[in-house]
């Protein structure tokens, strides 16, 4: 899977990029600023752009190895074409609308040095003002279709059991990794000898829920998951999806209900499943009427 040479570099980063030229071009250069002592690859894997990121890439970073894909593949496919020609012992999976801070790569590469058990960590997301943006999470449950991170029961009621158990919230001020169910794709290191075990990104997650699927099947097989405090970095959020509202929505919640569906629903008939339904329903329904009238007030 990753083609590992001689004298290959310790690290490769792989980022995905949809219409987000200025950002991704600020994300590669943060990557050089502030990631030093260990060497590394930067693999993008552009997914038909209309505006210009390839040939930017092309021109100002001609050291960036550039996939021009024909279509928009969504992330796991092109992730997976940039994790064919990696050649790092570690592979990073980082969105193209995130800024690296200093020494954030070199932490989560010593930890994954340092601990065998460890399959796959996570950086600490935060947004831009540096609060935490709640990335490391536990696997979801039915409850969790109605207290996600962004659900308007969450945002009415955010001391709820459901929502403290499902974000972590009890470990969120540990200024030491801890272990976690699963991180966020947009900023995950793995070991190559996991994903030779695991396998790839699994492509029937066109977008959303592949990182999840991912940490579960490397929990699975016997290694564990970290979220790294010492590896901070911040993601702007949403940066080649936020003018495409319902689409990536509609997305997000067929994900989530995949992931129920290849983890834990055996059956369509099953109150699983009917309750899966409802709550992923209801949530994108409530989800899209408050982005649209917050959206309104914004006109």
């Amino acid at each position: 899977m990753i083609n590992q040479k001689k004298n290959s570099a310790v690290l490769s980063i792989l980022i995905v990029s949809y219409n987000t030229r200025d950002a991704l071009e600020r994300c590669i250069n943060s990557v050089y600023k502030n990631t030093h002592d260990i060497s590394f690859e930067i693999i993008v894997s552009d997914n038909n752009s209309g505006d210009g990121s390839a040939d930017m890439i092309d021109k100002i970073f001609p050291q960036v190895k550039l996939l021009r894909n024909n279509d928009n593949l969504g992330f796991a496919r092109a992730i997976n074409k940039a994790i064919a020609i990696a050649h790092g012992r570690y592979i990073l999976l980082l969105n193209s609308d995130t800024l690296v801070l200093p020494r954030s790569l070199n932490n989560m590469v010593k930890f994954l040095s340092d601990h065998p058990d460890a399959g796959a960590v996570g950086a600490k997301m935060l947004y831009p003002d540096h609060t935490l943006q709640r990335t490391a999470r536990s696997f979801p449950t039915p409850m969790a279709s109605f207290f996600g991170r962004k659900s308007f029961l969450t945002k009415i009621f955010p001391a709820n059991k459901y929502s403290k158990r499902y974000m972590v919230t009890d470990k969120e001020d540990s200024n030491k990794p801890y272990e976690v169910d699963w991180v966020s794709g947009g900023a995950m290191m793995i070991k190559n000898e996991t994903v030779e075990h695991v396998g790839v990104l699994d492509e029937r997650f066109f977008i959303y829920w592949e990182d999840a699927d991912w940490c579960f099947r490397i929990k699975k097989n016997g290694w564990k998951v970290f979220c790294i405090p010492s590896a901070p970095i911040i993601h702007y959020e949403g940066g080649s999806s936020k003018n495409d509202r319902l689409r990536l929505i509609i997305h997000f919640h067929k994900s989530v209900y995949m992931f129920y569906r290849k983890h834990y629903i055996k059956s369509h008939y099953s109150i699983m499943n009917i309750v899966a339904v409802l709550g992923l329903t209801l949530r994108a329904l409530l989800i899209y009427i408050y982005r649209f009238f917050d959206f309104i007030k914004k006109v």
